[in-house]
């Protein structure tokens, strides 16, 4: 139709109406783009407020689940660090606590603290970080990233240099089943037992204990302080572009 107008107005050597047809045919293409572009930044946008939102989900959960782990793992480690004066000598005692022996017992078991957050691997694995344009929550999100993977290949080589100790010292360990009404499976409790002198008396019992005692002192200050204090630099940056609160973490 536009075409059929502007030969016509060419055969007639009407040139006004020849510059009107091109004006009106390029000023239709500009609106279209702008169209076109408006819809595209509007896509972006809410692609970026779905991504930040599901990732602030994933945050809280993250965070749940760390919380659990520490509990766990803090509660190890407080028994590790409460023994170990005890078994090398420099404090006095007599014998050690069922608790205590169980974690010398379980000393060579790490749990891994959860750390994966599937929307920022997504981004990573597709090469579409600049999706995030808030400038705050991308950079404290590389940097959780960065630490993150840098704490996993730790944990790999902390579990290497783990020791078993009641496999490699199986006469200083012994478990007993005693009864336990409110034990919902099967009614029996265990109770671990520890011969206290001999690890008293060995010296590689003792350094091979204290290797795993340092490895769980390390677990909770790296892998949960310092890489905790990303992910909440990462949660806090979310809080603020999406305008989030949570009155029930408040002390």
């Amino acid at each position: 139709m536009i075409l059929a107008r502007i030969s016509r107005a060419i055969r007639e050597q009407n040139w006004f109406a020849v510059v009107l047809e091109f004006v009106i045919v390029i000023a239709g293409v500009v609106i279209g783009f702008q169209f076109a572009g408006a819809s595209e930044r509007a896509a972006s946008v809410q692609y970026e407020r779905d991504l930040l939102e599901r990732l602030h989900g994933q945050i809280l959960n993250l965070e749940e689940g760390r919380q659990y782990t520490r509990r766990w793992v803090s509660s190890k480690r407080d028994q590790l660090v409460e023994v170990r004066p005890l078994i090398f000598g420099v404090e006095d005692g007599e014998s050690i606590t069922s608790l205590q022996c169980s974690a010398l017992l379980e000393s060579h078991y790490i749990a891994n603290p959860p750390d994966a957050l599937p929307a920022l691997d997504e981004l990573v694995s597709t090469g579409r970080m600049e999706a995030i344009r808030n400038n705050q929550i991308r950079e404290w999100a590389g940097n959780y990233l960065q630490i993150r993977d840098a704490a996993r290949s730790q944990i790999e080589s902390d579990l290497a240099s783990l020791t078993s100790l009641p496999e490699r010292f199986p006469d200083y360990f012994r478990v007993e089943l005693i009864p336990d009404p409110e034990e919902v499976n099967d009614g029996w409790d265990r109770r671990s037992i520890c011969d206290f002198d001999a690890m008293r008396a060995d010296g590689a019992f003792q350094m091979f204990a204290s290797i795993n005692i340092e490895i769980y002192r390390s677990l909770l200050s790296y892998h949960f302080d310092f890489v905790g204090e990303q992910l909440d630099g990462l949660h806090t940056a979310l809080d603020a572009e999406l305008g989030h609160l949570h009155p029930e973490l408040e002390p």
